[in-house]
C-alpha cells in the first residue's frame, strides 16, 4: 500500500512538470458558470488520500481552472490644475513661488550632494467643512459679530458658490463663506480704517508708508502687542473652528498696525494654506481671512528622489505650493501679496509731472493744406523696413545641491486642494523653487501650456 502511495505521489508531481496549462478558450471561462458541477464516483476513496499526494491534488486542480485576469494600472488620483485654467480658488492660490519665466531661462542640474534615492510619502485631500452652507455662513458671523441673515452674495454662480452676512456695498461689517475649495471665509470691516493722512503732495522725504504720513495730532499706535495679537487671534480663530497654538502664529507690525498669520500643520509641516487676522492702529480688528476643511488621508504613494525631482523644476506643471519655512528671497517670482503675507513694496506713488517747454499752447493750423489729392508712390520707392527681432530669452544653468522633503498644496481641475509629498529646493540666490515628488502616473498632469512667440504685425509696424 505504501508503495502505491509512493507512485501516486511521483506521478501528480510529474504532472506538475508539464510546462505552461493548457490555454482555455473565452467561452470555455465564460460559460463555466452554466455547466453541471463534476461529480466524483467514488468520494469516499478521495477523502482517504493524504499527505502529499492530496495537497498535489489540490494543486492542480487549482492551476488548471483559476484564469487571472490582467492587473489595470491604478487611475490617477486626479488631474492636476494648470495656472492658466484652474478655477477661481486654483488661480488664488498658485503659490508666491511661481516663477515669471518669460525672459529667463533656468537650466537646472542636480548637485552630487543631492540623494537619488526614492521614498514614500502620504497623500491629503482638503474637503470644505459642514453639508450646509448657509448654516456653516451664520456659524461665522455669529464668531465674528456680524448680525443679519446669509443670502446669496451677487457675485455667487453655480461654479463659486458664496454666501455672505451683512451689506455687501462696503458701508458696515460682512462676513462672506465660499463653499467651494478649500471654504474659503473673509471678514471685513470698512470703519476701521487706519490714521494716516495720504495726500499726492507728500514729498518721499516726509512720506513714511507708501506716501502717506501719520498726522502730527495721531494718537499712540492702539494696535495690539506681538503676544496680545497671538492670544486674540488664536481665540478668534478658535471660534471659526481653527484650532492653534498661539506660539505657531507669526506677527508683523507696523505703524499702519498688527497681522497675526497662522498656517495648517500637517505631520507636523506647516504648509502653504494660511489665517489671517489683522487690526489697524486703531486698535480695531479691519479683516480676517480662513479656511473651512478638513483633511483627509489618501494613502501613501512612492516618491522619486531629489535627485530626479530636479528635472520637474523646468515643468511648471509639477509646481507645487510649499509653507512658510520655504518662502523668501529676493522678489524673482509672481506674488500674491494679499495670500502670502507679504508686507512691503515699494512702488512709485505719483505719476511723473512732464517737464516745462516752450512749445506753444494751441496747435498752429496749416495754411498751406494741398488741394489735390496725393498719388501713392510706387513700390520701388519703398523702403524696405525690417522686421522687430524676436525677444532672446537669457539661459542661466543652476545647480541644486539641496532638497527637502515637504508636503506641497496643489490644486486640481474641479477645484479641490490636495495636500502631497514634494521638494523644496532653495536657490543660490535665496529663492525657493518647489515641485512635486509623486511617482509618474499617481496623479495626471494638464497638457503642457505652449507659449506662442509675438508676432508683430509689418503694417502696424511700419
Amino acid at each position: 500500500m505504501s508503495s502505491n502511495h509512493d507512485d501516486l505521489s511521483n506521478r501528480l508531481r510529474h504532472s506538475l512538470d508539464r510546462g505552461a496549462a493548457p490555454e482555455l478558450s473565452p467561452e470555455l471561462v465564460t460559460e463555466a458558470g452554466t455547466r453541471p458541477a463534476p461529480h466524483m464516483a467514488t468520494p469516499g476513496r478521495t477523502l482517504r488520500i493524504a499527505g502529499s499526494a492530496g495537497l498535489a491534488i489540490a494543486a492542480v486542480t487549482v492551476g488548471a481552472l483559476v484564469v487571472v485576469p490582467a492587473l489595470s494600472p491604478r487611475a490617477p488620483l486626479f488631474t492636476a490644475a494648470s495656472a492658466s485654467s484652474a478655477p477661481l480658488g486654483a488661480r488664488d492660490a498658485v503659490s508666491s513661488s511661481m516663477k515669471i519665466g518669460w525672459w529667463v531661462d533656468y537650466h537646472y542640474t542636480a548637485g552630487a550632494s543631492l540623494s537619488t534615492e526614492g521614498g514614500s510619502g502620504q497623500v491629503y485631500r482638503l474637503t470644505v467643512d459642514g453639508s450646509d452652507p448657509e448654516e456653516r455662513t451664520a456659524e461665522l458671523a455669529a464668531a465674528l459679530g456680524v448680525d443679519g441673515t446669509p443670502v446669496k452674495a451677487d457675485y455667487s454662480d453655480e461654479t463659486y458658490p458664496t454666501w455672505v452676512v451683512g451689506p455687501q456695498d462696503g458701508t458696515a461689517p460682512n462676513v462672506s463663506f465660499s463653499s467651494y475649495g478649500t471654504g474659503d471665509w473673509w471678514y471685513s470691516d470698512p470703519a476701521a480704517s487706519p490714521v494716516y493722512v495720504c495726500d499726492p503732495s507728500v514729498t518721499p522725504e516726509q512720506s513714511t508708508e507708501y506716501g502717506c504720513v501719520l498726522p502730527a495730532d495721531a494718537p499712540a499706535n492702539l494696535a495690539p502687542s506681538a503676544d496680545e495679537a497671538r492670544s486674540l487671534a488664536q481665540t478668534l480663530l478658535a471660534s471659526t473652528g481653527y484650532t492653534v497654538d498661539a506660539a505657531d502664529i507669526d506677527i508683523y507690525a507696523d505703524d499702519w498696525g498688527t497681522t497675526a498669520t497662522a498656517y495648517l500643520s500637517v505631520d507636523g509641516q506647516r504648509t502653504a494654506l494660511s489665517w489671517n487676522v489683522s487690526w489697524t492702529n486703531t486698535g480695531e480688528l479691519s479683516y480676517a481671512y480662513g479656511h473651512s476643511v478638513s483633511v483627509q488621508a489618501q494613502g501613501t504613494f512612492d516618491t522619486v528622489s531629489p535627485a530626479a525631482a530636479v528635472d520637474r523644476l523646468s515643468d511648471g506643471r509639477w509646481f507645487g505650493s510649499a509653507g512658510p519655512d520655504f518662502q523668501g528671497g529676493p522678489i524673482m517670482f509672481a506674488t500674491d501679496l494679499a495670500r502670502d503675507g507679504a508686507t512691503e513694496v515699494d512702488a512709485p506713488t505719483d505719476a511723473p509731472t512732464p517737464a516745462a517747454t516752450d512749445a506753444p499752447t494751441e496747435t498752429p493750423v496749416p495754411t498751406d493744406i494741398p488741394t489735390e489729392t496725393p498719388v501713392a508712390p510706387d513700390d520701388s520707392t519703398l523702403v524696405p523696413v525690417d522686421p522687430m527681432p524676436e525677444p532672446t530669452p537669457e539661459f542661466v544653468e543652476v545647480t541644486v545641491d539641496n532638497a527637502t522633503a515637504t508636503l506641497v498644496l496643489l490644486w486640481d481641475v474641479d477645484g479641490n486642494a490636495w495636500l502631497v509629498p514634494g521638494y523644496a529646493m532653495q536657490m543660490d540666490e535665496g529663492w525657493w523653487n518647489s515641485v512635486v515628488s509623486l511617482v509618474d502616473g499617481v496623479i495626471a498632469l494638464p497638457e503642457p501650456m505652449e507659449i506662442e512667440p509675438l508676432v508683430l504685425d509689418p503694417e502696424v509696424t511700419n
